[in-house]
């Protein structure tokens, strides 16, 4: 008893120290892309806070399992490495047993990664998806400041003045903007723009328009010495396009609840994704028991990497196989179950085998001798 609870805290804290860590790392990898994005201007830095929060999910949806099955290999290579398990197994702690342990865990982590994946996750994609549409509509959210110049897609825009409503939407007053633009012989030649106030907004697809109002334009064409100037009322001018990142980000926030009910194949793809992390937790806590016995002088890390690849191979399978599904060539069930049974039969049972045999020829040669 006394040892089932010291290999139990042990596989725990090791995990937890994992998932500690490579969570910070993986939140920071997600703040720099977050900030990234915001000084291109495409997410206004009032909302970078709640981004990165809202992404916490979608890092723990790979990161659960894994930190489990680096912590089983971790634990027990280390115990093995330094024949604390050679003692454990003379006083009747058998490889079943640790094993029984180890399942005890993932289904600790299997509950976790469950919440995660089947609420938190669409929960929070449904928030960071509104947070950055309501951001994008917002006209406060805009990175505009009057006096300097500002890049916005093909265009560089300076605006005299800047006015904030009581509304929260900006007014924008003497605004000059120049593009380049190519002509009928390939050559590009400034276009320049004037108006005497404007705005922005955007439209049902997800584009940025610049509103002008009474203003001009300015063109000068090659072959002319003189600028070819025209008076406008209004005109609207495109900045940026919708992200097509998101296009299916709808999918990813519906509730778990609604895809159950959804009988298109998209949606059943959506719920078989969810589903695959937590048979992951499972299917590698069988896989992390063979692979963490090891020699005293192989040393705690010496399978670590061949583990590390057999994890990302099945995350590549999940992928590949979504793709093939969604493509039509082979039909929604098993789907992406497929894989957890492939990898269960092929790696998972072959590996537990293989260590039953060599822990068989073992007690054979010390009965020999």
């Amino acid at each position: 008893m006394i040892l089932n609870k010291y290999i139990f805290k042990d596989i725990l804290k090791v995990q937890m120290i994992c998932l500690v860590i490579l969570f910070a790392i993986f939140l920071c990898q997600t703040l720099i892309k977050t900030l990234g994005m915001v000084t291109s201007g495409s997410v206004p830095v009032g909302v970078l806070t709640e981004l990165v929060f809202y992404s916490m999910p979608s890092i723990g949806f790979v990161l659960i399992p894994l930190t489990l099955y680096v912590g089983i290999i971790i634990s027990l290579s280390r115990m093995s490495s330094e024949s604390e398990m050679v003692v454990m197994k003379s006083v009747g702690i058998s490889t079943a047993r640790i094993m029984r342990i180890a399942l005890l865990i993932a289904c600790f982590s299997a509950v976790l990664t469950g919440v995660n994946s089947l609420y938190l996750l669409p929960k929070a994609t449904f928030e960071q998806k509104n947070l950055q549409e309501t951001a994008q509509t917002n006209p406060q959210y805009l990175p505009i400041e009057s006096g300097k110049f500002t890049e916005f897609g093909d265009y560089t825009i300076y605006i005299q003045e800047l006015e904030d409503s009581s509304k929260n939407d900006k007014h924008m007053k003497n605004i000059y903007i120049i593009k380049s633009i190519s002509n009928i012989r390939g050559v590009n030649e400034p276009l320049f723009l004037s108006a005497t106030k404007g705005h922005m907004s955007y439209d049902k697809d997800g584009v940025q328009w610049l509103n002008l109002e009474k203003g001009f334009v300015y063109q000068n064409e090659s072959h002319q010495a003189n600028l070819k100037k025209t008076a406008y009322s209004t005109l609207a001018l495109p900045l940026f396009s919708a992200d097509d990142d998101h296009s299916d980000s709808t999918l990813k926030s519906t509730p778990t609840s609604d895809l159950l009910k959804a009988k298109d194949l998209g949606s059943k793809l959506e719920l078989q994704w969810r589903i695959s992390s937590i048979f992951a937790c499972f299917i590698f806590a069988v896989i992390a028991i063979p692979l963490s016995m090891v020699n005293p002088r192989q040393g705690k890390f010496a399978r670590l990497g061949p583990a590390i690849i057999l994890f990302v191979c099945y995350y590549l399978a999940l992928i590949g196989m979504r793709n093939i599904v969604n493509s039509g060539k082979i039909p929604i069930y098993p789907g992406l179950y497929l894989v957890p049974i492939v990898f269960f039969i092929f790696v998972a049972v072959p590996l537990n085998i293989e260590r039953k045999r060599g822990g068989k020829k073992k007690k054979a040669l010390v009965k020999n001798k």
